[in-house]
């Protein structure tokens, strides 16, 4: 039985996390702070126990010369850091907040709030279960799947009601208003607007919304599928295609940054995706990739492999300060897979690793500083400097136990 229930939404920093295709990811690096040499490398937010919870054998060590610790976790949930001096040492149930790279996710959103139903109606909260706005009005839905879009920034909140139904949006602790019919919020952006995309007779509109609803500016209309799904974030902008070039927007100002024709775009649109450090992918279905700044000034063009026989060409990850670009590629046959690390102006990467196994369909970077961390399909993990060193090889078990997941701490 539907009954009339009341909405409530959070407003916390996030992102909402999407599915990205096995084909081509990427997304920002996580800058991570460098961890000061003082106890043994152990960064602060993690607990060092004495193993009640391991099993207390010698611990096995491994070759020294990490920058950083990195958290390993065993097939039976035993968590350890591999610290830099090569010890191997257990943790408590606190540890790091390394992660491997997120998926991509629409620029300027935030988490998708919990949703609730119970007899006082629904409601959604933040992690902490802060509930910061709430609805005037009440909506005839049985749960927060009604919900066909929901955006929530400390800017304000916006829903949409079905598939083709009203827009809400409401400023911070304001009440909400129907602002369009049949228009979605996409999320909010850095400068507080929200950016919406809508169903029209001659395509689809892409429009920013300030927060008490009132359009600002119309982006682009009469846009293809593959031109709305083609947009990403970058730093504090959104990157987005409109009738063959690429625009760049921060929530007020639109600039252009360069047309699909002069990088070689002149048939399909290609897909763009932020890979960190202010760089920007631009890739097309026949494996033409290039790399942009945030200027819109060509980074490199990687050559590609063959159109048959590899995969996971297109799965690009740059360092924070956007100097060094990680990518493999991997052989269909065999999944052996070559990672290389691609520099500015430069057509073909270098090589430092090549496994024998490999998941084109995993993404497997990390960077901390000059440093990669790569995970592979069987489980064996490597720490690869930048500067031509030999890459560091993790070790595979612990205690007998296999390492399952291996992260930056």
């Amino acid at each position: 039985m539907r009954r009339l229930v009341t909405l409530r939404a959070a407003a916390a920093i996030g992102a909402v996390a999407l599915m990205a295709s096995c084909t081509a990811q990427a997304t920002h690096a996580v800058t991570k702070p460098e961890i000061s040499p003082a106890n043994g490398g152990i960064p602060p937010n993690i607990s060092v126990t004495p193993g009640s919870q391991i099993p207390p054998v010698s611990m096995p060590r491994m070759q020294p010369g990490l920058p950083a610790a990195i958290r390993l976790v065993t097939s039976d949930k035993h968590r350890f850091l591999a610290l830099p001096s090569g010890r191997i040492e257990p943790v408590g149930q606190q540890h790091g907040n390394g992660e491997m790279l997120p998926p991509r996710a629409p620029f300027g959103s935030m988490p998708v709030p919990r949703g609730c139903v119970s007899p006082a109606g629904m409601w959604s909260s933040a992690r902490d279960g802060t509930v910061v706005w709430r609805s005037r009005g009440t909506y005839n839905i049985a749960t927060a799947n009604a919900l066909w879009s929901d955006a929530y920034s400390p800017a304000g909140a916006a829903f949409q009601i079905g598939r083709r139904g009203p827009l809400y949006v409401a400023p911070s602790g304001g009440a909400e208003r129907r602002v369009a019919l049949g228009e979605w919020a996409d999320g909010w952006t850095r400068s507080g607007t929200l950016l919406t995309l809508g169903k029209e007779a001659d395509g689809f509109a892409m429009r920013l919304r300030a927060a008490d609803g009132s359009l600002v500016r119309t982006l682009a209309t009469g846009l293809t599928t593959a031109e709305i799904d083609a947009r990403t974030d970058v730093g504090n902008n959104v990157l987005y295609l409109a009738h063959g070039t690429i625009w760049s927007t921060d929530g007020l100002h639109v600039r252009a940054l360069a047309s699909l024709s002069s990088l070689g775009f002149t048939s399909q649109p290609p897909s763009l995706y932020g890979i960190g450090g202010g760089l920007v992918e631009v890739l097309g279905r026949n494996w033409h990739d290039v790399i942009l700044r945030r200027d819109g000034s060509v980074f490199a063009e990687p050559t590609p492999p063959p159109a048959t026989g590899y995969a996971a060409f297109g799965v690009n990850v740059a360092n924070s300060s956007g100097t060094t670009v990680a990518y493999e590629i991997v052989r269909d046959s065999s999944w052996r897979a070559t990672i290389y690390l691609l520099r500015a102006g430069e057509t073909r990467g270098t090589p430092v690793l090549r496994v024998p196994h490999a998941n084109p369909c995993d993404f497997p970077f990390s960077w901390h500083g000059s440093w990669l961390l790569y995970r592979s399909r069987n489980g064996s993990s490597y720490a690869i400097p930048s500067d031509g060193r030999r890459p560091l090889r993790l070790l595979r078990q612990i205690n007998g136990e296999r390492v399952s997941s291996a992260r930056w701490a």
